[in-house]
C-alpha cells in the first residue's frame, strides 16, 4: 500500500497509529497521514461542523484516497490533504474533496471543499460548495450533505438547487439514494424548459423524484403549475419533465387572465399546448360557464372541446346542451353535436348540431325542434337560423309549425317571435284534421290568431269515412283560427270551387264571401256578390242552379241541406225521371231553398214570387 508524504508526530503533538488500520464496514485508508480526534456537535439530520477545540492528530497526509465497500456498492474518497483522529474515529479530508458512489452500472459523484468521516455513525458529511453529479445530466448544489450508511441515503438539510438538461428546481430536505435516481424534496420551486422555449414553474410542498433509464418522474404535494400564462393548483401532481407533462388530481383550480375553471384531475401537456380536465368540471369566462364531465383545451389555437352527459354551455338566461361542446375562446364562437339543446327563457331548441356566435346567432341542423310560446306552437325542421338578439330567423328542411293537429309549411319558414308572426314562401300550407289550405306564400299572426294566404290558394277537405272531399279556390283567404282549429275563412276576392258528398256534387262561383267551420266540418259558406251554384244529385239525374248577389250554403254530414239567396235569386231545377225531362224556374228577391238527402224539397220565396214550369201543367 503506497502511503502519502507523513508528518512527525511533534508536529501536532500526538500519536503516531498505524495506516494500515481498516474502517468499521471494510472502510480502508490510503496515501493517508494521521491527524488529531475532532468532534461533531450536530444532531443526526446536520452535517457535522469542526469543533471549536482542536484536538490532537493522529495522522496526516495529502493526496488521500479511502474506499468503504458496502453490499451491492462501495464508496470512494479523494482528497488533497487528509486527517485522522482515532480517539474521536473521525476522518476530516479538505481541498478538491471527491466522492464516488458505485453499484452495478449506477454512478454518482460529488465534489466539495471539506468531508468529515465518523466511524462510530458510519456516516461522513461534506460541506461547502457541495456538487452532486448523477446520469448524463444531473446535477445537485448545496451547501452540505450527509451520507449515511445505516439508512443507505444521502441527505442535504438545507437548501440546494438540482440541475437537469431540461431545467432546474430549488428546495431544501432533500433525501436521496446513492444512485440518486430516487430522491424527495422539501419546499420546491422549479423552472423547466420547453423545446419551443416555454417554460412550466411549478411550486410544491413537497416532491418525490425518480429516474428510470434517464427518464424522470416527479410526484409532488401541494402544487402550483404555471405555464403560458395558465395557473394550476392542486394536492398532487406527477410531472415528466422530457415531455412536459403533469397529471394534477385531487381537485384542481386553474386560471388565466380571462378564466377560471376547476376540475377532479387535470393532464397538461406543456409541449403541444393542451389541457384535459377531467370529473367535475367547471369552467367561467366573464359571462360565460361551461360544464362538463370532460375539457380539452388547446391553447395554440384557443379551443376548449367538451364531453358529458349532457356537457353544458351556460351565458345569462341562454344554456346549451349536447354531448360535445367546443368553444373557440378568441372568436367566442360555440359548436354542439349530439343531443343538442338550448334553452333561452320560456324557448326550447332542439337539435343535432348547433353554433353559436358571439353576437347571439345560431345555425342548427338535424331534427329542429323549436318550442316558441310566442307562437303558441313547436317549430320543426332540419336547418334552423336563430338571432337570439332580434328574436327572429328561418327554418329550412321541410320546415313547420304544430299547434296540436293544425300544421304550418312551407320550404322556407321565416319567424319573427317579437312580433309573433310566421311567414313562408315558395309554397304554403296550413293542415289540419281532414283539411288543407295551400298557397304560393302565407304568413301567420299569432296575436290575432289569423293565417293569410295568396296567389293560387286551395282550402280543401277530405273524409273519406262519409265520402266527403270540398275544394274551393281563391286569390288569398285570411284563415281565423280557435284553439288550434279552423274557425272561419275569409276571401276577398273571387272564389270558385265544388262539394262532394257521395253522389251529390255542388260547384261554387262568386266573387268575396267567408267559410264558417264547426269542430273542422264544413259548416256553411257565404258568397258576397255574383254568386252562382249548381248543385247535382247524379241517382236522379237531378240538377239545381241558382243564382244571386248574395248567397249563404248550409252543409251538414250529408252536404247542401239549404241555400238562402238574396238579389235577383233565381232557381232552375231540372229533372229526369225515366225519359222525361222536367224544368223548374223560380225567381225573386229572396230564395229560401231547401234540401233533403240531396234532392231539392222545398223552396220559400219572398217578398214576390214568379215562376214557370216546364212541360206546362195539365189542365185537368
Amino acid at each position: 500500500m503506497r502511503r502519502g508524504r507523513r508528518r512527525p508526530p511533534s508536529s501536532v503533538g500526538g500519536t503516531i497509529v498505524s495506516m494500515g488500520r481498516a474502517f468499521p464496514g471494510r472502510a480502508r485508508l490510503f496515501r493517508a497521514g494521521c491527524c488529531g480526534a475532532m468532534l461533531w456537535a450536530c444532531s443526526a439530520g446536520e452535517v457535522p461542523e469542526e469543533p471549536l477545540q482542536i484536538p490532537e492528530v493522529d495522522g496526516e497526509a495529502w493526496d488521500a484516497h479511502i474506499e468503504i465497500g458496502r453490499p451491492g456498492h462501495r464508496i470512494e474518497i479523494r482528497a488533497d490533504s487528509l486527517r485522522e483522529f482515532s480517539k474521536s474515529e473521525q476522518v476530516v479530508a479538505t481541498g478538491g474533496v471527491e466522492v464516488a458512489f458505485r453499484g452495478d452500472e449506477a454512478v454518482s459523484t460529488l465534489r466539495a471543499e471539506r468531508l468529515v468521516l465518523e466511524h462510530k455513525r458510519d456516516r461522513f458529511g461534506v460541506a461547502g460548495g457541495v456538487v452532486l453529479h448523477a446520469g448524463d445530466s444531473l446535477e445537485v448544489q448545496a451547501d452540505t450533505l450527509l451520507w449515511e450508511s445505516a439508512h443507505e441515503q444521502l441527505r442535504i438539510p438545507g437548501a440546494l438547487r438540482v440541475e437537469v438538461s431540461q431545467g432546474r428546481e430549488w428546495g431544501r430536505n432533500l433525501t436521496s439514494n446513492f444512485a440518486v435516481d430516487a430522491w424527495s424534496l422539501e419546499a420546491v420551486e422549479g423552472l423547466w424548459r420547453g423545446r419551443d422555449g416555454v417554460m412550466v414553474e411549478v411550486r410544491a410542498q413537497r416532491e418525490e423524484s425518480r429516474r428510470v433509464e434517464g427518464v424522470q418522474e416527479i410526484a409532488y404535494d401541494s402544487v402550483e403549475v404555471r405555464y403560458d400564462g395558465v395557473r394550476l393548483t392542486g394536492p398532487h401532481a406527477t410531472f415528466l419533465p422530457q415531455a412536459r407533462h403533469f397529471d394534477i388530481s385531487g381537485g384542481v383550480e386553474g386560471a388565466d387572465s380571462l378564466a377560471q375553471f376547476a376540475a377532479d384531475e387535470v393532464a397538461v401537456d406543456a409541449e403541444k399546448q393542451r389541457l384535459v380536465a377531467r370529473g367535475e368540471v367547471r369552467y367561467r369566462e366573464e359571462e360565460a360557464e361551461l360544464r362538463a364531465a370532460e375539457v380539452e383545451e388547446d391553447r395554440n389555437s384557443a379551443l376548449l372541446q367538451a364531453l358529458g352527459e349532457p356537457a353544458t354551455f351556460v351565458q345569462g338566461e341562454r344554456q346549451i346542451e349536447a354531448h360535445q361542446l367546443a368553444y373557440s375562446r378568441s372568436e367566442r364562437e360555440l359548436t354542439a353535436q349530439g343531443g343538442v339543446v338550448l334553452r333561452a327563457g320560456e324557448r326550447e331548441l332542439t337539435a343535432q348540431t348547433l353554433r353559436h356566435t358571439r353576437d347571439g346567432q345560431v345555425h342548427a341542423e338535424g331534427a329542429i325542434a323549436l318550442k316558441a310560446p310566442e307562437l303558441d306552437g313547436s317549430l320543426a325542421g332540419d336547418s334552423l337560423f336563430f338571432d337570439l338578439e332580434q328574436e327572429a330567423g328561418w327554418l329550412r328542411g321541410e320546415p313547420s309549425l304544430r299547434q296540436r293537429e293544425l300544421v304550418l309549411a312551407a320550404p322556407v319558414l321565416r319567424f319573427d317571435l317579437v312580433r309573433g308572426r310566421l311567414a313562408g314562401t315558395g309554397g304554403f300550407a296550413l293542415r289540419a284534421e281532414g283539411l288543407e289550405v295551400a298557397a304560393a306564400r302565407g304568413a301567420y299572426e299569432a296575436d290575432s290568431a289569423r293565417v293569410l294566404v295568396a296567389e293560387g290558394v286551395v282550402l280543401e277537405e277530405q273524409d273519406d269515412e262519409r265520402d266527403y272531399h270540398s275544394r274551393l279556390m281563391a286569390d288569398s283567404m285570411v284563415v281565423a283560427l280557435a284553439d288550434s282549429q279552423v274557425e272561419w275563412i275569409a276571401i276577398p276576392g273571387q272564389v270558385s270551387g265544388q262539394i262532394e258528398v257521395g253522389d251529390r256534387h255542388s260547384w261554387i262561383e262568386g266573387r268575396g264571401g267567408q267559410v264558417f267551420m264547426a269542430d273542422g266540418d264544413l259548416e256553411r259558406v257565404e258568397v258576397s256578390a255574383e254568386a252562382d251554384v249548381t248543385h247535382r244529385r247524379a241517382e236522379n239525374e237531378e240538377i239545381n242552379r241558382f243564382r244571386g248577389q248574395q248567397m249563404t250554403l248550409y252543409f251538414d254530414a250529408a252536404g247542401l241541406r239549404r241555400a238562402l239567396v238574396k238579389g235577383a235569386a233565381e232557381l232552375v231545377t231540372r229533372l229526369q225521371e225515366d225519359e222525361e225531362v222536367s224544368v223548374n224556374e223560380v225567381s225573386g228577391e229572396e230564395l229560401d231553398i231547401r234540401f233533403a238527402e240531396g234532392s231539392l224539397a222545398e223552396v220559400r220565396v219572398g217578398p214576390e214570387i214568379e215562376g214557370r214550369y216546364y212541360p206546362p201543367v195539365e189542365e185537368p
